[in-house]
């Protein structure tokens, strides 16, 4: 009785077995990553709703700062070491799904505006009131080139 040879081990052995006929496999990381952002989107609903968010933030800084402080929110139970050296992972994983939900905000804010795509009454070329300057644009130092100016 030769366990394990060499012969055995090139010839691989039916992975099939204890699987139901017809049942789809499902790969258990793809499974778990599902669950994973199920739980992030649902502890985002909610962080959006306890700090009073119901739309887009009015800029890229404060949907950043909001993303940031939803993330250390979600880890609050480690220290501020553990989250520092953390940060790049935490945002690979969390920053597509507060992505995600901004972008569904926005597209929700555009179409109770009009401005959706296909909207009878919506002009795709209409940006909105046109910003009127506080100040006038400070003038180039004498002596210095203009890169328009070449």
């Amino acid at each position: 009785d030769k366990r394990n040879t060499r012969e055995q081990l090139s010839q691989g052995t039916d992975d099939k077995r204890g699987i139901l006929q017809g049942a789809g496999v499902a790969c258990p990381t793809t499974e778990s990553q599902k669950d994973c952002n199920l739980v992030m989107r649902k502890d985002l609903e909610q962080w959006l709703i306890d700090h009073g968010i119901s739309g887009p933030p009015p800029s890229p800084e404060v949907e950043q700062r909001a993303m940031w402080q939803w993330i250390r929110d979600f880890h609050k139970e480690y220290s501020d070491d553990w989250y520092t050296r953390n940060m790049p992972r935490l945002r690979d994983q969390f920053r597509p799904v507060f992505v995600q939900e901004m972008k569904r905000m926005r597209d929700q804010e555009a179409k109770a505006n009009g401005y959706a795509a296909g909207v009878p009454g919506g002009d795709l070329l209409d940006l909105g009131p046109a910003a009127t300057p506080t100040s006038p644009a400070p003038a180039a130092p004498a002596g210095s080139v203009d890169l328009l100016d070449m």
